[in-house]
């Protein structure tokens, strides 16, 4: 093994390799006090189990670092500098408002506040010319002016897009008066669009400070258990960096979990034969799905994380307060929540050894016989089904007049409703028919809601991929490293100079190749464009970075088609704007391709039957082992598979079969 694949959730800390085609995986509990803490346990697991590290050259990483810090607000202090009159810009944000008949909206605190917001009488066009200098003297003052306290400087000059030549100086003037950790939005998002730019900016400063010192401690966990690899950290859109540029742009790695499972869905999903799929991904704390559409991920750059605007490129994925530790609860009406609050890995569901006293989504699962108790989720974690109960019947059986299995089904049922809109969301929301594509599950608890969840929305079948509960880190395995670059065109399609395009293609191209390895290099360009007056934008592939009028032709009309299939209308008629040039490189790592064991000889991957509840009541269940399966073998509902990182449901008249790649195939 030359990769191994290293994935910090809420509860579990995932660490995989690939070895003659076998997935070998290990689970080991979080520490969210110190995430390098349980990634050096998980790594301490796999260097002990596979008996040596000595080929390993790469670790790849998906990490929840920058998200964690700032849902909870632990970032480091920021300070602003920007144009002055636009002090206030990350307050004022856009008209449009979080709930529309909210009278009285709360708006989440910005990440740098008031007193740290400063600003220069210095102004560039839009154009990029020069309308006022930068005043050295006042640059001065404001220096002097930054507490001490202050860890990092955000910079955003107004049309800095055009010409950073005043952000430019502005870093220089800092570094030489001991700045270090300086961030400029022409380097960061270098896009229209103020407010997004500005926001994007200042988060990636305000983690810089923590994403330096957590990929430093990475680094001496490897280093005590001996592996001399190099760290890739997975981005957001899909794509490993190195740890250099991990440190400098933190902004791009916020959704780097979910993006790892995508990945590893888009690569099982098109070994299985299957491109058109959806992706249900449930972990301990929350759910996301995402939609394939043609084998590729959909992509945006209009994401936000509690409230705060983020313009860097990301893989579509909606996420939700759904995970086997979600916690549930009554509202003051009497009605059964579930999340979006978890136990996460510590104190855990109540079934876990020194768990919480609250009932969760695990809990139910086991009162109502999915989950076996001598089963084991992780190293030593086994699961006590009377502290299961006792926390299901006190805390909702009893206040709501149910016996616990009717309480652990209510609890199924409302994080199964909760799921099924996240999963509209991202189909039936953007014009895509649920019953056009296969819904592919994973994370410890996905395979134990998806086949009811696929029923319930016509999906016609659902794919179990090996190693489901730790695809995410597997799909770190299968990612290329990739680097993204944008330059702001804004002009109309009929005034592009595919000539010019074809020059800042160029460009970046030379910019980006340094930064990116693997067998071999690929580029991609994309073309951001709206119509005319539009405030978003919708983004479009280039089928070459050498366009001319033809090729620009094609774009255009790709987009007119691309706007009729999202927002249901297009119009031929009106004027098309280029807001902005893309080019991804992608650097292209070997191919890996998944075999299963051969079942040791009397081996029978049926291990017994057990009583079973359903919504329709309780049924014997014939229960089996994943580890012995083979391809070829099928099963029909109600039955239940048990892995060693996941469990599956298959309820009750549905059909499973294992293929060749090691996947389940549930036919609805």
């Amino acid at each position: 093994m030359k990769r191994v694949g290293v994935d910090v959730g809420g509860t579990f800390t995932d660490v995989v390799g690939v070895k003659d085609g076998h997935v070998i995986g290990y689970k080991t509990k979080s520490t969210p006090e110190n995430q390098a803490a349980g990634v050096g346990d998980g790594l301490e697991i796999f260097v002990r189990e596979t008996s040596g590290v000595d080929r390993l050259r790469y670790l790849h990483h998906g990490t929840t670092v920058g998200t964690n810090a700032l849902l909870e607000g632990e970032t480091a202090e920021t300070a602003l500098i920007t144009t002055a009159g636009f002090r206030d810009v990350l307050e004022i944000g856009r008209q449009d408002r979080p709930d529309l008949y909210e009278l009285y909206v709360s708006r989440p605190a910005g990440v740098v506040p008031r007193n740290l917001r400063f600003t220069l009488e210095e102004r560039v066009g839009p154009e990029g010319e020069v309308i006022e200098g930068l005043d050295r003297d006042e640059l001065a003052d404001l220096s002097r002016r930054i507490p001490e306290t202050v860890e990092a400087v955000a910079v955003s000059t107004l049309f800095s897009f055009a010409n950073p030549v005043h952000e430019q100086e502005i870093v220089e003037f800092l570094r030489d008066r001991g700045f270090e950790n300086v961030t400029l939005s022409s380097e960061v998002m270098p896009e229209i669009r103020e407010y997004e730019r500005t926001s994007t900016t200042a988060i990636n400063a305000a983690l810089r400070p923590l994403f330096r010192d957590y990929m430093d401690e990475l680094a001496r966990e490897a280093e005590t258990l001996g592996i001399e690899a190099t760290w890739l950290v997975m981005q957001s859109n899909g794509g490993l960096i190195g740890p250099r540029v991990a440190k400098n742009y933190p902004v791009r790695t916020i959704l780097s979990g979910p993006a790892s499972g995508v990945k590893g869905a888009q690569f099982v999903g098109g070994a299985a034969g299957f491109e058109d799929l959806i992706t249900l991904d449930m972990g301990g704390t929350s759910t996301d799905v995402c939609l394939i559409k043609a084998g590729e991920p959909a992509v945006t750059t209009d994401w936000e994380i509690k409230g705060h605007p983020i313009g860097v490129p990301s893989l579509d994925v909606h996420t939700i307060g759904a995970g086997g530790g979600s916690i549930a609860w009554i509202d003051e009406g009497g009605a059964l929540r579930v999340g979006p609050k978890s136990a996460g890995a510590d104190p855990g569901p109540a079934c876990y050894p020194d768990g919480g006293d609250q009932p969760t989504v695990t809990d139910a699962h086991l009162v109502l016989g999915r989950l076996d108790p001598e089963f084991h989720l992780a190293e030593s974690l086994s699961l006590d089904k009377s502290a299961a109960e006792r926390a299901v019947r006190n805390e909702i059986g009893a206040p709501l007049g149910m016996n616990p299995n009717e309480a652990a089904q209510g609890i199924l049922d409302v994080a199964n409703a909760n799921m099924k809109r996240a999963l509209r969301l991202v189909s039936v929301n953007q014009g895509h028919d649920p019953r056009g594509f296969t819904l592919l599950a994973y994370g410890g608890a996905g395979p134990l809601h998806a086949a009811r969840l696929a029923a319930e929305m016509s999906i016609p079948r659902v794919v179990i991929p090996p190693a489901a509960g730790v695809l995410s880190a597997l799909g770190l395995l299968v990612s290329d490293t990739r680097q993204e670059f944008v330059s702001s065109v804004l002009k109309n399609f009929d005034e592009v100079d595919p000539v010019r395009l074809e020059k800042t293609w160029l460009k970046q191209k030379e910019r980006g190749r340094e930064n990116v390895s693997g067998e071999r290099i690929e580029y991609r360009a994309f073309l951001d464009a709206r119509y005319s007056g539009q405030s978003y934008n919708l983004r479009l592939p280039v089928p070459e970075i050498h366009p001319d009028e033809r090729v620009l032709a094609g774009v255009k009309q790709e987009f007119h088609n691309m706007h009729q299939r999202k927002y249901g209308s297009s119009r031929h008629e009106e004027p098309v704007e280029v807001v902005n040039q893309r080019l991804e490189i992608v650097g292209k790592i070997e191919d890996i391709e998944l075999s299963v064991e051969a079942r040791a000889a009397g081996a029978s991957p049926r291990t017994g039957e057990r009583e079973v509840v359903f919504p329709d009541g309780p049924r014997k269940t014939e229960i089996y082992r994943y580890e012995a399966l083979e391809p070829g073998d099928s099963m029909v509902g109600p039955a239940i598979v048990h892995s060693r990182d996941s469990t599956v449901t298959i309820n009750p008249g549905q059909k499973a079969r294992l293929n060749r790649g090691g996947a389940l195939i549930i036919e609805i």
